[in-house]
């Protein structure tokens, strides 16, 4: 029996829930100009609706390539989780199971990692609007050098635009190394900040991959949503903020830069979830966040480049309160 080859990249998508937006994700995949490289993980974390019985006719239909594994309710964390201990190919991706892939760039994207040996692979992601029902502008990478591999050192990152879960794929050693994800809420940033010590080369193709759903109810990162997981996204971030303590001195000097920025950026992030709830201990929050953060030198020296930390940083009710409603204006239209 001739042994079949390996995969060139494993997708994994978390699914609860989706009814026939999980179709839309799967159609993306089952592709014949690339159905036969990749392998599709659902995993679906103890759907009550149909989603599973969805999923089983893809994998009817691609045996070789879809494959659906169920799990009791765990959280969304989880589902990364098993879909890396289960991934085979040689890089490694998650898709949330509400969005999908664009086609032909995707096609293109393969055959990329067919001839490229890469510790992380950075494509762009295009927002689609759910309410419009409109594709918005694609998040390019406009500071990374294109379609060359680069010692991920040498990178120059500007956090303009920041870079998401998105945008990466990471070599499925690594992740089966060395990242194991909290099960609940928000661990996009663990996606991201866990392989960090370990990419030593990157690359970056000028290609719309992601198609990722904004504006949706329920979505969590809803302004409500936020605010309902406040407690989770602060647990969040005080594990990340454990692993880059741990890892930051150990790091060369871009790469320490990358993490520095990547983790500022969470700290603004749970900052925003604190102005949106508008409590009454909101300015006090703000502060103690960011007097919290002069344990960090890096990330605090990038918050101080930060307007809204230049605003807000000493806790000053009015201006906490002005840049709240600022920021609630803003999040209306999600």
């Amino acid at each position: 029996m001739t042994k079949k080859s390996q995969k060139i990249l494993s997708i994994s998508v978390a699914a609860y829930n989706l009814g026939e937006m999980i179709e839309d994700n799967l159609k993306s995949f089952c592709d014949s100009r690339y159905i036969d490289d990749i392998e599709v993980l659902v995993v679906d974390d103890g759907s009550s609706d149909d989603t599973p019985k969805r999923v089983e006719k893809y994998v009817k239909k691609y045996p070789d390539s879809v494959r659906l594994i169920k799990q009791a309710n765990a959280g969304p964390g989880s589902t990364v989780n098993t879909g890396i201990k289960n991934a085979t190919g040689k890089y490694f991706r998650m898709v949330d199971g509400d969005d999908w892939v664009n086609k032909d760039d995707f096609a293109r994207l393969v055959n990329y990692l067919k001839d490229v040996d890469a510790d992380a692979v950075f494509t762009n992601y295009v927002p689609y609007h759910n309410v419009k029902k409109v594709l918005l502008e694609p998040v390019r990478i406009v500071d990374m050098p294109v379609g060359e591999v680069f010692k991920f050192n040498d990178y120059h990152y500007s956090y303009n635009p920041p870079i998401r879960m998105h945008h990466a794929i990471f070599r499925t050693d690594i992740m089966k190394k060395h990242v194991k994800l909290d099960n609940g809420f928000y661990t996009d940033s663990q996606y991201m900040f866990f392989p960090t010590p370990y990419i030593k080369t990157a690359i970056y193709y000028d290609l719309n991959i992601y198609v990722y759903r904004v504006a949706m109810a329920g979505q969590s990162t809803s302004p409500e949503k936020m605010r309902r997981n406040r407690a989770n996204h602060r647990f969040i971030l005080d594990q990340d903020l454990a692993f880059y303590e741990k890892v930051i001195d150990k790091l060369e000097p871009g790469v320490r830069n990358y993490l520095a920025l990547q983790m500022t950026g969470l700290v603004i992030n749970h900052f925003d979830i604190i102005v949106l709830i508008n409590d009454k201990n909101m300015a006090k929050d703000v502060k103690a966040l960011f007097d919290e953060m002069k344990k960090y030198p890096d990330i605090y020296e990038h918050l101080r480049h930060d307007k809204k930390f230049r605003i807000t940083a000493g806790g000053k009710a009015p201006l906490v309160k002005a840049f709240s409603i600022y920021l609630r204006r803003r999040y209306r239209h999600l």
